[in-house]
């Protein structure tokens, strides 16, 4: 399986090497906590964490 790596700018994760969603290159591979958000308009969770863009995030990065 694949290291899955947290973008340090907005918690997306990705097995890849740049953010699908910000387009960053910070990323790290020690991060905790995963969320999935499916629908931005309706989730509590994600008006909480300021999150625009369906998809998996980490809520802590380091």
């Amino acid at each position: 399986m694949p290291k899955e790596y947290a973008c340090r700018k907005c918690h997306a994760l990705t097995n890849g090497r740049i953010c699908p969603i910000c387009h960053s290159t910070d990323l790290s591979p020690n991060w905790s906590g995963l969320v999935i958000i499916i629908n931005v308009k309706e989730s509590q969770i994600a008006k909480a964490l300021n999150i625009t863009t369906p998809g998996r995030y980490a809520l802590k990065v380091t």
